[in-house]
């Protein structure tokens, strides 16, 4: 289990296990298959989580609802976006 803070690098067998996951899912979720690179969709979902997760660490807990990240986020861009506590 990874702890919080700054993730691993993405290896390889990352991607390629992030590839396989797509193939495997994407058909049947969304229904269409996908004209980009499934490598080049891997590759930037790995990215795009590692930044979130970054960005995150020590700000929010893992067991929080999604939208508590973009609260946290509105907040952190303008004081008065705070809510009340």
């Amino acid at each position: 289990m990874m702890t919080a803070g700054i993730p691993p690098a993405t290896t390889e067998a990352d991607i390629v296990a992030m590839q396989q996951a797509l193939a495997a899912t994407a058909l049947r979720l969304h229904g269409i298959t996908s004209r980009t690179a499934q490598r080049q969709i891997a590759s930037e979902v790995l990215r795009l989580n590692d930044a979130v997760r970054e960005g995150a660490a020590g700000r929010i807990h893992s067991g929080s609802h999604p939208a508590d990240y973009a609260a946290l986020l509105l907040a952190a861009a303008d004081p008065l976006n705070r809510t009340a506590a």
